[in-house]
Formats: structure tokens, C-alpha cells, sequence
């Protein structure tokens, strides 16, 4: 899907990140395919992704999300909206009702994301697909501070402390083909910085896995 920022959309969210739970992202957007008349959006937040694929024709948009307070907000928008924890709540659709399902950052919050991309694949259709953010552990700047002995968890991003599973690219790839998926299309977000790219291409690409903050990938139904 092509993106484009909404009307409604208050514009500090527009440039920056301000609200947890009610950020639009672009970039899990563009890896939607078109299409799709069915979406389930796990980690819902607020319905803000939600309220923009009605927007633009989606028929029926459902949610989930562990915040009572964001998803009682986010049913204003979205067609039905579970609240819970994935691993143990019943999803919000029943079995083989959805196009696509999305997963912002979420797969490595739970402890077990092979049983819930196994739960999850279950909702799909016929050869739908999974859109799926997750953080690349293989991030140089992590690296760096490893072979300085640090690993300190944060209040968010790479090594946010309520991480509980780290993946690399290799490892995203096992985990959806242990479940039936295949990889289509990676979507990879750079965040290198010239000096890490610059020796990236003197080495002829060896370090290219650890120029990736993100991944962001499309998995489909083999």
C-alpha cells in the first residue's frame, strides 16, 4: 500500500514518535500488499493504523492489544478488538477470515513467537500473508557495545527490557518457515551511518546484516 499522511493525523506525529500507542507507521504500511479486504492488526495500540486502512477501503479491520486503555479507544475505529495477551487471549476473527495480519513489533515481546506465528497462520486465508517488524539484534551499534561487554536493557528500542526473543535476519527466515510461510519480500529499515557503510563496501558487503535496525518482512502461506 502506498502511504500517505491523513488529515486527522496530529502533526507532531507526522515528524516524531509522541504517542506509543497511537503512531502511524509508514513503513509497515508500504509492506501491506493491495488488496486486502481483511486485516488483523496485533499490537493495535489506539486503532490508529486501523482507522487509516478503513480509510482507505480495507472492509473489515480487527485488532488486539495488551493495553485495556488503548484498546477500548481503538474499538471507536476498528471492526472488533481482543484485549490480551496474544499467547493466551482468543483472537478477536475467527479461523481462515483474513488477508493479512500485522505484527509492529510484537513477535519478540512474547515468549514463545513460533507457537503464536502458528496460532496466528491459523486466521489466514488462503495464501495470505503475515506483515511482521522485527529488531535486528545483529545491529552494529549493538555489536559494538557486546565487544565492550555491554548489554543493558532500555526503556525502549533494541534491548528494550521487555524484550524477550532476539532474532537476525536468519533467524526471522527459520522462524516463519518452521510455520508454513515463506519470506516474500524484506523490507529493510538503514540505519547504518556513512562510516559503517563506507567499510561495508570495502569488505565487499560482509557487515551488510549489521547495517539493519529494523526488518520488516512479508511472509506468506506456502
Amino acid at each position: 500500500m502506498q502511504y500517505h499522511p491523513p488529515a486527522w493525523l496530529p502533526a507532531t506525529e507526522r515528524g516524531q514518535r509522541t504517542d506509543y500507542y497511537a503512531h502511524l507507521r509508514a513503513e509497515i504500511i508500504e509492506a501491506i500488499p493491495e488488496g486486502c479486504m481483511a486485516i488483523l492488526d496485533v499490537g493495535c495500540g489506539k486503532g490508529t493504523l486501523g482507522r487509516w486502512l478503513k480509510e482507505q477501503g480495507v472492509g473489515a479491520v480487527y485488532g488486539m492489544e495488551l493495553s485495556a486503555a488503548a484498546g477500548e479507544e481503538a474499538k471507536q475505529w476498528l471492526d472488533q478488538v481482543a484485549i490480551g495477551d496474544i499467547e493466551h487471549a482468543p483472537p478477536p476473527c475467527p479461523g481462515k477470515s483474513v488477508d493479512c495480519i500485522i505484527c509492529a513489533d510484537v513477535l519478540e515481546h512474547t515468549a514463545d513467537p513460533w507457537a503464536v506465528v502458528a496460532k496466528l497462520k491459523m486466521l489466514l486465508k488462503p495464501g495470505g500473508c503475515m506483515v511482521a517488524s522485527i529488531p535486528n539484534v545483529g545491529f552494529h551499534r549493538n555489536i559494538r557495545k557486546l565487544i565492550r561487554g555491554e548489554w543493558r536493557y532500555t526503556d525502549e528500542g533494541l534491548l528494550d527490557r521487555t524484550h524477550l526473543r532476539f532474532f537476525t535476519l536468519e533467524t526471522i527466515e527459520e522462524l516463519f518457515a518452521s510455520n508454513g510461510l515463506a519470506i516474500e519480500k524484506v523490507f529493510k529499515r538503514v540505519d547504518g551511518g556513512w562510516n559503517i557503510r563506507l567499510l561495508n563496501a570495502l569488505l565487499l558487503g560482509y557487515l551488510k546484516n549489521t547495517l539493519y535496525l529494523h526488518y520488516i518482512v512479508r511472509a506468506r502461506v506456502r
